[in-house]
C-alpha cells in the first residue's frame, strides 16, 4: 500500500538483490581476523513507479557488522523490500524509521544498501550528484590513506615502501597481534620514508588497557596521528581513560555504529576522531548525523571503506558533503580484482568519481551476469 503523500513516480515498485564475489589481490591481515582473497557482496537494484533506478552495495563483513551477503539477502528479500514497496525515495528519513520498524536492531549493512540505492535513484532523477542531496557540492579527488596489514616486519616495510612510492601520504598500520615486530615495522618505516607523511595505527579492538599503554609509550616516538580501536568495542570508559594517559589521539571505528554510539562517545570524552564506515552506519542518512555530530564537538572524521566501487563512491559524496571527513581511507575497489561498476579512479593516492547525476558509477548489472546472478533475490 502506499502511504500517504507519496508522489507515484517517486514510489519504489522493486528491489533486486544479488550475491556478488570477487578476489582480493591484497588481503589485509588484522588482529580481528587473517586476511582472506575472497571477497562477498550483496548488490542492491532498486526501481521506482517513473522508472528511475538506483544500485546499493553492502560488503560481507560479519566481524564488523554482524551480517553475511547471506543474511542480507534474506534480510532484503523477505523483510525489508516488501515493507518498502510504495515508499517514496525522496522521503529518506522516513525510509530509514520505516527498516528500523522491521528491523529495531541489527541488519545496518542491508539498511545502507537500500539508503545508497534510493539516494542513487533520487539523484538521477533529479539530475543531481548525491553529493548535492547532502547538501555539499562536487571537489574533485580525494587523497585516501592505504591500510597494510600486520604481519612479519619485512613485508611491512615493503608494503609502506610501495605505498608512499604510489604516492600515498597517509599509512595506516595494523597493530594488536604481536607488539614486537609491530614496533620493530614502525621504527623502520618512519627511519626509511622520513618525517614527510603521516602514520596512523590500527589494533581493532585487539589490546588491554594495560598492554595499549605499553605499546602506545614505546610507539609516541615515531609521530603517530592516531591509534584507531585500541580496546573492545564496548569498552568506552577504557578508551576515555587511555585519552587522558597516553599522547597518541584515539580514533574510534567498531564502536562507533550509529549516531547515538558517536554521541555516547563525545559525551565521555573517548576519542579524538571517529572512523565512519557506511554499513556499519545503515547507509548515508545516518553517517551524515555522525558526521555533523562530531563536526559539532570539533571532532575530525575518518571515512572508511571495504567496498566496491558503488559504496566507495557513495563515501566520496559524503567526504564532498562534510569537510569534518578529512581522512578518508577509500582505496578499496583498488584491491579488488573485478568490480561491479566502473567509475573509479585512483591516481598517485588521490580517488575520484565521474561528476553524474546519483553516485555517478555505472553498474554492469546486465553485463557481468558470471559475478551477479547466484543466489539472486526480488521482492
Amino acid at each position: 500500500m502506499l502511504w500517504e503523500g507519496v508522489q507515484m513516480e517517486f514510489a519504489i515498485t522493486s528491489m533486486t538483490a544479488r550475491l556478488y564475489e570477487t578476489v582480493s589481490r591484497d588481503p589485509l591481515t588484522t588482529s580481528l581476523h587473517a586476511g582472506d582473497t575472497r571477497q562477498s557482496y550483496v548488490i542492491l537494484k532498486l526501481v521506482t513507479e517513473g522508472g528511475h533506478t538506483g544500485f546499493g552495495e553492502a560488503p560481507s563483513v560479519p566481524f564488523i557488522t554482524g551480517e553475511t551477503s547471506e543474511t542480507m539477502l534474506i534480510a532484503l528479500r523477505d523483510y525489508l523490500a516488501p515493507a518498502l514497496i510504495g515508499h517514496d525515495i525522496r522521503d529518506i528519513r522516513g525510509l530509514h524509521e520505516a527498516m528500523r520498524q522491521v528491523f529495531p536492531h541489527g541488519n545496518r549493512a542491508a539498511f545502507s544498501a537500500i539508503d545508497m540505492a534510493a539516494h542513487d535513484a533520487l539523484g538521477r532523477a533529479l539530475g543531481a550528484p548525491v553529493s548535492v542531496l547532502l547538501g555539499g557540492v562536487p571537489r574533485g579527488p580525494v587523497a585516501t590513506s592505504r591500510a597494510i596489514g600486520t604481519g612479519p616486519v619485512a613485508d611491512m616495510v615493503a608494503a609502506a615502501r610501495r605505498n608512499i612510492e604510489a604516492g600515498y601520504t597517509t599509512i595506516k598500520v595494523k597493530v594488536g597481534s604481536h607488539a614486537d615486530q609491530e614496533l620493530a615495522a614502525l621504527r623502520a618505516i618512519r627511519e626509511e620514508n622520513g618525517p614527510d607523511f603521516r602514520l596512523k595505527i590500527d589494533a581493532n579492538q585487539g589490546w588491554t588497557i594495560g598492554e595499549a599503554l605499553r605499546f602506545l609509550d614505546k610507539a609516541a616516538s615515531y609521530d603517530i596521528l592516531a591509534v584507531e580501536q585500541p580496546l573492545a568495542a564496548g569498552d568506552l570508559t577504557g578508551h576515555a581513560e587511555l585519552r587522558r594517559r597516553s599522547s597518541i589521539p584515539v580514533m574510534l571505528d567498531e564502536s562507533i555504529h550509529g549516531p547515538d554510539d558517536a554521541l555516547r562517545a563525545i559525551a565521555i570524552g573517548a576519542c579524538d576522531y571517529i572512523n565512519i564506515k557506511l554499513p556499519k552506519a545503515g547507509g548515508l542518512y545516518p553517517a551524515a548525523q555522525i558526521a555533523a555530530i562530531a563536526a559539532a564537538a570539533g571532532i575530525v572524521c575518518q571515512i572508511g571503506s571495504l567496498s566496491t566501487t558503488i559504496g566507495t563512491a557513495a563515501a566520496i559524496h559524503l567526504i564532498h558533503a562534510h569537510p569534518v571527513i578529512a581522512l578518508p581511507e577509500i582505496n578499496w575497489p583498488d584491491r579488488l580484482e573485478k568490480n561491479p561498476a566502473e567509475g573509479f579512479e585512483l591516481q598517485r593516492g588521490f580517488a575520484s568519481i565521474p561528476e553524474g547525476a546519483g553516485l555517478g558509477v555505472a553498474v554492469a548489472w546486465e553485463t557481468d551476469q558470471a559475478s551477479m546472478t547466484r543466489q539472486e533475490k526480488r521482492a
